[in-house]
């Protein structure tokens, strides 16, 4: 927040006291000149009510104990020292008590009305701020019934459409146990991409001091054939899944695909294996979907192993698969 953002506020804070002070002014100036005009100047003595009385029942109905006090004061002074009261045939206690009567009560009729006022704009002030509250939180309420309501549609739109059931999970695992290697690859195939939830992958092998593309999914072209020598020290240094989520592992996998995930032997724990995805929604990258992207390994590693190492016709040597 800069400095100009503050600086409406400073006017605001001093615009109640100085219209207080205003309005108080004005008040008693109109009433003085009042006086001066219709009594001579006797603090309006023989006038009852005393007008007085209306800038100090205004001030403590309208602003509270301390204007309506302040107005009591100045009537106060402005009564003792018009009045011109002879004392004649009157005891001195008495005239002290004919003077005093008017400040009294105006004093203590600004301190009770005062108070209430206080008490009323408090209360009032404590209801618009739960009345802001509740509209706030009811904005929020709707905002996440919405929100749930959306996801509930999608989420009854997706299971409706939904291609991959569980009895095509079990009938593709089924497919492992063929004699023929090109279904039982082509099993395994369709297995990540049940549970990466993506067809554009590529599972590499790891010969030598190399990884070769050893597996695509069934939409991947121009993919590399062997995975750059940065990635592979990576993957066998951390031994998780990398994706470009986190910052550190973008540059890794800039130009090969959006996550890659290692594939460890559960004896030695060496990598002997990584799959790469190459496509795949920036907010599935979540905590969730990285578990789930890790436990490809318990079954994918194993199915990796016993398989033969061979490589399909498509690989070169190298470079990028057209």
């Amino acid at each position: 927040m800069t400095h100009d953002d503050h600086r409406p506020q400073t006017p605001t804070r001093w615009q109640r006291p100085a219209r207080i002070a205003v309005e108080i002014a004005i008040a008693f100036t109109a009433l003085a000149a009042l006086d001066w005009w219709l009594t001579g100047g006797t603090g309006f003595a023989r006038v009852q009510p005393n007008p007085y009385w209306l800038p100090v029942l205004v001030m403590a109905l309208a602003y509270g104990t301390g204007p309506g006090v302040l107005a009591a004061a100045i009537a106060s002074g402005l009564w003792l020292a018009h009045v011109h009261d002879n004392l004649g045939e009157r005891d001195y206690l008495d005239h002290l008590f004919h003077l005093s009567l008017q400040p009294l009560m105006w004093f203590v009729v600004a301190g009770v009305i005062g108070e209430v006022t206080i008490i009323r704009t408090g209360r009032h002030d404590r209801l618009e701020t739960r009345g802001r509250v509740a509209t706030r939180n009811l904005a929020r309420l709707t905002e996440a019934f919405a929100t749930l309501s959306q996801t509930n549609r999608q989420l009854q739109v997706q299971i409706a459409t939904e291609a991959h059931t569980v009895g095509h999970a079990i009938e593709t695992a089924a497919r492992l146990c063929s004699p023929d290697p090109a279904e039982r690859r082509g099993a395994i195939a369709e297995l990540i991409a049940l549970a990466a939830r993506t067809p554009d992958f590529t599972c590499y092998r790891v010969t030598g001091d190399e990884a070769r593309a050893w597996l695509r999914g069934p939409i991947t072209a121009g993919r590399r054939d062997v995975l750059p020598a940065a990635l592979m020290e990576r993957i066998e240094r951390h031994k998780r899944v990398l994706h470009v989520a986190k910052r550190s592992d973008r540059h890794v996998l800039d130009g090969i695909g959006v996550a890659a995930i290692a594939l460890p032997d559960r004896k030695t724990g060496e990598v002997v294996g990584c799959l790469v995805l190459h496509t795949l929604p920036f907010e599935a990258l979540n905590a969730s979907r990285t578990a789930e992207l890790a436990e490809i390994t318990t079954w994918l590693t194993p199915l990796l192993a016993d398989m033969p190492n061979t490589t399909r016709p498509s690989v070169r040597s190298a470079g990028l698969v057209a």
